[in-house]
């Protein structure tokens, strides 16, 4: 068998040796690195099938797991891959029944109208810059349904809590049509599980056109959730996270991905008031 390395991402590389292919991965702390170790393995003393194992490394700040072949990421305009990453989701938050993971000093709390808040006020400060590719109406328009949102927003229980994988976009979900796997925990944390189902439908909704009763038809178990965190999902989490990462890019690749952001956040603001109001009428 060959031996090489090849440089996915500046820190993942895909390497094939004599025992098969892996893909590695540099962690900038050792303590990261320990993390990753540590939620693997717990879940796989749990026999868990949705992850794919850690390899011993003598370089501790390595991670090393094998290649999941023939695999793509998630599409979430796919009923089948909304239903099958709901159902690993649902199967990692209810590990809370044999793990203690709120024990480890290695996965923080969350707080997710913190990070929220944060989040508007760095929204408020790029205005400007949003301004200059959406115009002014749409600008402002953006800004105050983050406010208005926040301050209607319902405080989170403290009960229920798990472990969040805590970036479910779809490339932390590959499927090989056989099988699906959720990969990527480097921002993983503990918290309420409502919270990592806001999340997710906030991830779902624009390949479903921001369509709630849509979504709730398709998993009922979800309606709970909307019916009790409707502030919170009027909230646009998607747009101020893809506008402040487009501020930040360099300006080589900066005009490439706002081409696409635009119609994006378009799209968007067109559908939000029907899904505020739908979201106020259930």
């Amino acid at each position: 068998m060959n031996n090489y390395i090849r440089q996915i991402k500046k820190n993942v590389w895909k390497w094939e040796n004599e025992n098969g292919l892996f893909s590695v991965k540099k962690y900038s702390t050792v303590e990261q690195a320990e993390k990753i170790r540590l939620i693997h393995q717990e879940l796989q003393q749990l026999d868990t099938a949705f992850i794919l194992p850690v390899m011993e490394s003598a370089q501790e700040d390595f991670i090393i797991q094998p290649w999941f072949n023939g695999t793509h990421s998630v599409d979430y305009g796919s009923e089948r891959d909304r239903k099958e990453v709901y159902s690993l989701l649902s199967e990692l938050h209810e590990t809370n029944r044999f793990i203690k993971w709120e024990d480890s000093n290695l996965l923080g709390q969350f707080d997710l109208i913190a990070k929220w808040q944060n989040r508007f006020l760095k929204m408020k400060e790029i205005a400007y810059f949003v301004e200059f590719y959406m115009g002014v109406e749409k600008t402002k328009m953006l800004i105050q349904y983050g406010e208005i949102a926040l301050n209607n927003i319902q405080s989170f229980s403290n009960q229920d809590i798990t472990i969040l994988h805590g970036d479910v976009v779809h490339h932390n979900f590959l499927s090989n049509q056989k099988a699906y796997k959720m990969i990527d925990f480097d921002l993983a944390v503990i918290g309420p599980k409502e919270v990592e189902d806001i999340l997710w439908v906030h991830r779902v909704l624009p390949a479903i056109d921001y369509d709630i009763y849509f979504l709730i038809h398709e998993f009922p178990l979800l309606e709970k959730v909307v019916l009790k965190h409707k502030e919170a999902l009027m909230y646009p989490n998607e747009l101020y996270r893809e506008w402040l990462y487009a501020y930040a890019l360099p300006i080589e690749r900066k005009q490439k991905f706002i081409d696409q952001l635009i119609p994006y956040t378009n799209k968007a603001l067109t559908e939000w008031p029907k899904l505020c109001y739908n979201l106020s009428h259930l």
